[in-house]
């Protein structure tokens, strides 16, 4: 894969990104509205589960993909990336097919386990309908990522971000209005995966049998290729079951410990603040391949500047929107059906600490891509169990409250375990200098106009529709005032020009070649 532009890049992801978000938001409103917190509360336990269970089955290999065909790229290695993806795939299947085995055989137990008394005849037998899908979910993702590397970002960015979640909105929609219940509309959720892999497999075989055609001319051995792409997934792995545990548990033990209700208003209420990771997951889509090329070549003066671009765009894009979430929590959350306001407390906590992580800027992608796959791994199983603890502590005393306090510190204490592995020992910085204003703009307009408005005009539906359109206005209008001093001028400029410097260098000479310099 040549690849794009960063710019191109970013805006293919930005937009693929809110269009997913949209679309979960939107499925989100159309599941509470329809079914309303108890309904609400299973579907969100089966997706919950079903997400655990594919994601850990990936066994890290997504960036693993995305490291190694970057530095292949980068080194001008050709031959090599179609081994890559069926080193990462076999034993992703091979584990799924056997984890869906398990699940099947062990669905009662993990019924009792997993679900409130009244529920869990239904979990059981969701438990095993949803087995046979896991495999293909594993698959797809990793496949998803190998599209990215070979296809490009758009290919990639329109099957996961538009197509998937598109289609899932469709057939749940559809079963929503015929009143089929939580059941019926899982069970939809999942159907559509088989049909995307099928997709996705179809845009891949070309390039992977053209890629297979150069084989010859690959300069490390697969057994080698193989115990380097497993050494870094290894870790990799863990790291990653335990994010999709960190997204998903507090949603398991809110159910489990309180009632589907509880679970559908604590599901609703996260499902609306990961709306606002839109920019952070697109960035880190577009950038990815960049840093992972700029720390193989150490290039760390690039990586910091390109770091703090990326980090103060994330700030001036995120924090109106969590801002927003804070000062008029009911209003946002009336979108979603009558008793999910109670959810109002839980956004403004949620809210200011996913300001501090989005402040910190893309310190995951940077731990990964430069190598350092373990950091991490240490990092999210230390906050697993941080969460795990605190939330079994909190959630029979606090409810959903509880859970918010336990993921606002779990999600501070991630943040600050990788800034500092990132800024003191990676030497990938931040120039802070370059972010007090990005954070200062949106906290006056969205912060003090946000509270102006709720003190105002109360918290309801059209007050936030009226009020956000006004403050985005002002909004506009400062950055347009302060572009200089915000660095926006420069910051799509200073982009592209990476993004154009990061065509596929001349490759490294072949072994054995004595490269010919002038004398």
């Amino acid at each position: 894969m040549q690849p794009e532009r960063l710019v191109r890049s970013g805006s293919y992801s930005l937009l693929g990104s809110a269009f997913a978000a949209f679309a979960a938001l939107a499925l989100t409103a159309l599941v509470s509205n329809g079914m309303g917190a108890h309904g609400t509360g299973v579907f969100f336990q089966a997706v919950a589960f079903f997400t655990i269970a594919s994601q850990i089955a990936r066994l890290g290999t997504n960036s693993s993909i995305v490291k190694m065909t970057s530095e292949q790229h980068a080194f001008g290695r050709v031959g090599e990336t179609w081994r890559t993806v069926v080193i990462g795939v076999v034993p992703v299947l091979a584990v799924s097919v056997i984890g869906a085995l398990l699940i099947d055989s062990h669905a009662h137990e993990l019924a009792l386990w997993l679900g409130s008394p009244g529920e869990r005849a239904n979990l059981e037998q969701l438990l095993r309908e949803m087995a046979p899908f896991i495999a293909p979910a594993a698959v797809l993702a990793v496949l998803h990522t190998a599209t990215r590397m070979m296809r490009g970002v758009l290919a990639f960015t329109v099957l996961q971000s538009v197509l998937l979640p598109l289609s899932r909105l469709v057939v749940v929609a559809i079963a929503v209005t015929i009143a089929w219940g939580a059941l019926g509309a899982i069970r939809v959720w999942f159907a559509v995966i088989p049909l995307w892999l099928a997709v996705t497999v179809a845009m891949l075989a070309r390039p992977l049998l053209l890629d297979w055609r150069q084989r010859h001319l690959a300069q490390e051995p697969m057994r080698v290729a193989a115990r380097r792409f497993w050494v870094f997934s290894g870790s990799r792995a863990v790291g990653g079951a335990c994010e999709t545990a960190l997204e998903w548990s507090d949603v398991l033990i809110v159910a489990a410990l309180g009632s589907p209700a509880e679970a559908g208003i604590y599901a609703v209420a996260t499902r609306t603040l990961r709306a606002g990771q839109v920019v952070d997951r697109a960035m880190r889509l577009a950038v990815s391949p960049t840093i992972s090329q700029m720390l193989a070549l150490s290039q760390l003066g690039a990586a910091r500047s390109l770091h703090t671009s990326v980090t103060r765009a994330m700030i001036l894009c995120n924090w109106p929107y969590y801002l927003i979430l804070a000062t008029m929590g009911p209003a946002v959350l009336s979108v979603f059906g009558p008793g999910f306001e109670d959810a109002s407390p839980v956004l403004v906590i949620l809210a200011a600490a996913m300001m501090v992580s989005s402040a910190a800027g893309m310190l995951q992608s940077i731990l990964l891509q430069g190598g350092k796959s373990s950091w991490q791994m240490y990092n999210k199983a230390l906050a697993v169990a941080l969460s795990v603890g605190l939330n079994l502590l909190l959630v029979p005393v606090l409810g959903i409250l509880g859970a918010a306090i336990t993921w606002a510190g779990v999600i501070l204490l991630d943040t600050a375990l990788a800034s500092w592995q990132v800024h003191h020992k990676m030497g990938v910085t931040l120039a802070p200098g370059a972010l007090v204003l990005a954070m200062a703009v949106p906290s006056a307009v969205f912060g003090g106009g946000g509270a102006v408005l709720r003190l105002g005009f109360g918290s309801s539906l059209p007050a936030l529709l009226v009020g956000v359109a006004g403050l985005a206005l002002v909004y506009a209008l400062v950055l347009w005032l302060l572009r200089q001093r915000l660095g926006i001028d420069g910051l799509w400029a200073e982009i592209p020009v990476i993004g154009r410097r990061s065509r596929v260098p001349a490759p490294l000479p072949a072994r054995g070649e004595v490269e010919r310099r002038p004398a």
